[in-house]
């Protein structure tokens, strides 16, 4: 997951444009560019998924010491999606960027 995530980072940053994939499980991952030039990203899930608004800030009020860096929002379509505003080390991968990312999908599976 990793992998991914420092690819649409690439991405956006090569194209100046926001940059998404969606995994084989549904799951949609979006990189944005600030104009700091730091990184936003995206995980989420769509409307179809059996999550539920009230899951995911359970989940995220449960664990809130490790998670409370994403913040849930709803899209127009119902879709549920987690954001990060990525720190310059997470930006550069490794541990913390992992860590955040399994934070992330515990939250949305």
């Amino acid at each position: 997951m990793e992998e991914l995530v420092l690819k649409l980072i690439s991405e956006c940053r090569m194209q100046q444009a926001a940059a998404m994939t969606t995994l084989e499980n549904g799951m949609q991952i979006f990189a944005y560019s600030l104009p700091d030039q730091r990184m936003l990203v995206a995980l989420g899930v769509g409307p179809e998924a059996s999550l539920t608004a009230n899951d995911l800030l359970g989940r995220r009020s449960a664990r809130l010491r490790e998670a409370g860096g994403w913040l849930p929002s709803m899209f127009n379509d119902g879709s549920l999606y987690l954001l990060r505003r990525l720190s310059a080390q997470e930006e550069e991968g490794g541990e913390a960027l992992e860590r955040q990312l399994d934070i992330a999908l515990e939250m949305l599976n």
